[in-house]
């Protein structure tokens, strides 16, 4: 019979748990990484002589010890696999945190943001405020009209949170979801102990519990009862809180960002919001400058380019009504309609060879044809969107070629169908030469 010491059975452990180490899960949840603890539980061992061997196995060269509260340990060739082969027997958690930046320009991600350095500029510098003080960051809540970003803002916050060093997840809960079933929400967010109410068989933690060391994103959080509110004033306020049912307090440290379309005195309490010391509006569509209403138009074209793997090719005439509109769900109905656009354009161009799609007025719904306002933007340019990069090509060489071919056609005395093909084909052939250029 096969028998394995205490030393073989530790170190086989660690091989199989750094099986599945990546150095960017690594630091936002440890997976891959091993405690002394850990061992001590899984193994049966006793923790003092778990202590001993592992410290062995660092100085043997087998394992590395990365020096954090607590203390985690990798085998040496995985964690040599992402830092190259002169790794440490102790590594300080910072340094692997620096590694994911060696060699590369320190980005920002809320240079992801369109306005980042226009129209939102000073929400960001509140934001980066809010997100680097310590020691988790200060509770934030974005204020914006439906559709304005308001999710993606705080999923940039979390983003950032990590280029700087924090470790900890995001964790989101939309409150509208659980509207009309308070106590399914309130035990979403701080867990409950088994016969907490009717149906609560086990223990289940909460989104609390998960976001620790990390961001909570409440996303509609008027939607929120006054119960709840008051509950997270007291985590908030004391840093503790207690599940459904429970009696027992537990420590959370989390950063809260909170999100709403509308005004925070009609349905915040006083207590709540005298824990949120930062407050973030965001703009509408509408508000935002002329420039940065069509980087996000071309962007959001391109996400489809991306999607749909083809250039798009937009008419100057669609982007100058797309600037003209008003959206009551701003940048979310704007993407909707574009999608709409693109859908119908794919259709059209379903089964042919070509490798882009056309995108005119026809396309768009009549109710939006009507709605365009008179004193409306003029764009200039066919834009041609592909998945990596954005063309343009000047409206009036463009028109100049299409009317020489159209006199061409006119002095051969070529009409009716044969005429609108060959218009046709030569506008295909135009935008082929510009996409193969």
């Amino acid at each position: 019979m096969f028998y394995m010491t205490n030393k073989e059975k530790i170190y086989n452990f660690i091989i199989e748990k750094s099986k599945e180490f990546n150095l960017q899960d690594f630091l936002i949840n440890r997976k891959g990484g091993v405690t002394t603890e850990e061992i001590a539980q899984l193994l049966k061992i006793a923790r003092p002589n778990v202590s001993f061997i592992l410290n062995h196995l660092v100085r043997e060269g087998k394992i590395v010890k990365i020096i954090s509260k607590p203390v985690y340990y990798i085998e040496k060739n995985r964690l040599a696999h992402f830092l190259g082969n002169k790794v440490k027997e102790e590594i300080l958690l910072k340094d692997l945190i620096d590694f994911l930046d060696l060699g590369k320009e320190k980005e920002c991600a809320f240079e992801n943001i369109i306005g980042h350095d226009g129209s939102l500029k000073g929400q960001i510098e509140q934001a980066k405020a809010a997100v680097l003080y310590p020691p988790y960051g200060l509770h934030t809540l974005i204020i914006g009209p439906p559709g304005s970003g308001k999710s993606f803002f705080a999923e940039m916050m979390h983003k950032f949170s990590l280029q700087n060093g924090r470790v900890g997840p995001l964790e989101v809960l939309n409150c509208a979801d659980y509207y009309n079933n308070p106590q399914l929400l309130m035990s979403y967010l701080f867990g409950h102990v088994k016969g907490a109410y009717t149906g609560a068989d086990v223990d289940k933690i909460g989104l609390i519990e998960k976001a620790d060391k990390g961001i909570l994103f409440l996303d509609e959080v008027h939607r929120l009862p006054p119960e709840g509110q008051e509950m997270l004033f007291y985590l908030m306020d004391k840093g503790v809180y207690r599940k459904l049912g429970d009696t027992v307090e537990r420590n959370a440290n989390l950063m809260i960002v909170a999100a709403t379309t509308e005004r925070p005195d009609s349905f915040l309490l006083k207590t709540f919001m005298r824990r949120i010391p930062v407050i973030i509006q965001l703009p509408s569509f509408e508000e935002r400058p002329l420039n940065e209403k069509i980087e996000i138009i071309v962007y959001l074209f391109r996400e489809e380019a991306k999607r749909l793997n083809l250039n798009i090719v937009v008419h100057p005439e669609v982007i100058s009504l797309l600037l003209s509109l008003q959206y009551e769900g701003n940048i979310g109905e704007l993407k909707s309609l574009l999608q709409l656009i693109c859908s119908k354009a794919f259709l059209i161009n379903y089964g042919t060879k070509r490798n882009f799609l056309k995108v005119d007025l026809t396309l768009l719904p009549q109710a939006y044809l009507k709605v365009g306002r008179n004193d409306r933007a003029t764009f200039d340019k066919f834009l041609i969107i592909s998945p990596e990069k954005e063309k343009k090509i000047d409206r009036y060489d463009f028109y100049e070629f299409i009317a020489m071919k159209y006199h061409e056609l006119k002095e051969k005395e070529i009409e009716g169908i044969l005429f609108e093909k060959g218009i046709i084909d030569c506008i295909n052939n135009f935008l082929e030469s510009i996409l193969e250029g």
